[in-house]
């Protein structure tokens, strides 16, 4: 039975995932985690915008396997299929790792079957990083099988830390760069209410992690930088804040969305380079 302390939206996924996979492949899920914004306290069913510019939250997961056959692959692509079909938002997302792939960490993984915004692929790379193995080890909420404390999950903070500095070179920072300059396409994403929630949170997130060691969510990433940056950045943290909560947390500053969307890109540069200072 699924931890009915979990949201009404998170149960309803992971029932239909879990029922469908067991009858097609019994004895495939061992093991099934939640991670992201559920398992962060962070999970929020609806939000501002609709489609792939919505502000809310996946339900991400890490689903271990005793086995990994042909076989088994068509069958959690049609248990992934049945969820969409019931209910294709909050996207369910992640990753199916053997407890050998858990152990060995992201560098010893193969292509493992994984889903991203809905689109399977049998032998993919989705997930398999330093964040998602660090936050099964640190945070994880066990659905099927041990607790993570009593896996044998890879966890090296330095990698985590690597990883964090490279995504903000290597992703972050030309994102910025392209937001600055954009075609009508991005600039038009650039005055969504999901830009600031995705590149203010997110960055935020990255700071967070090489400031602290620790990992949080898009939510607690605010809370943070609104603390420790100067208030100058106030405004668009609180922004992001009430975009991300419905309103719940923070506060809606903006009128104008082109103000917005500067205040948003100067935000990015100015923490980026101070995460990268770190």
């Amino acid at each position: 039975m699924v931890n009915e302390r979990l949201p009404g939206e998170v149960q309803q996924a992971v029932s239909v995932f879990l029922a469908a996979v067991d009858a097609a492949a019994p004895g495939l899920v061992t093991g099934f985690y939640l991670v992201g914004s559920v398992a962060l306290g962070d999970f929020h069913p609806t939000g501002a915008g609709r489609g792939p510019f919505s502000t809310a939250s996946d339900i991400d997961f890490v689903a271990v396997l005793s086995r990994r056959t042909d076989a088994d692959t068509a069958a959690l692509a049609g248990a992934q299929a049945r969820v969409v079909a019931e209910r294709s938002r909050p996207s369910f997302d992640g990753c199916c790792l053997t407890e050998a792939e858990l152990a060995a960490g992201p560098d010893g993984c193969p292509g493992v079957p994984c889903w991203q915004s809905g689109r399977f692929a049998p032998a993919g790379r989705f997930a398999i990083n330093p964040v998602t193995f660090c936050e099964l080890a640190r945070h994880g909420v066990a659905v099927r099988g041990r607790q993570p404390a009593e896996l044998d999950v890879w966890h090296d903070p330095a990698a985590l830390r690597a990883f964090t500095a490279d995504n903000l070179r290597s992703y972050w920072r030309p994102a910025w760069r392209k937001g600055r300059r954009p075609g009508p396409v991005r600039f038009a994403v650039g005055l969504t209410g999901w830009y600031p929630v995705w590149t203010v949170l997110g960055v935020s997130r990255l700071h967070y992690t090489l400031a602290t060691g620790e990992m949080t969510s898009k939510c607690g990433a605010g809370r943070y930088a609104r603390e420790s940056f100067d208030p100058r950045w106030h405004r668009i943290l609180d922004e992001s804040l009430a975009l991300r909560t419905g309103g719940a947390e923070g506060r809606r500053g903006y009128r104008n969305p082109l103000s917005r969307r500067r205040d948003t890109l100067a935000y990015l540069d100015a923490t980026i380079d101070a995460a990268l200072a770190l």
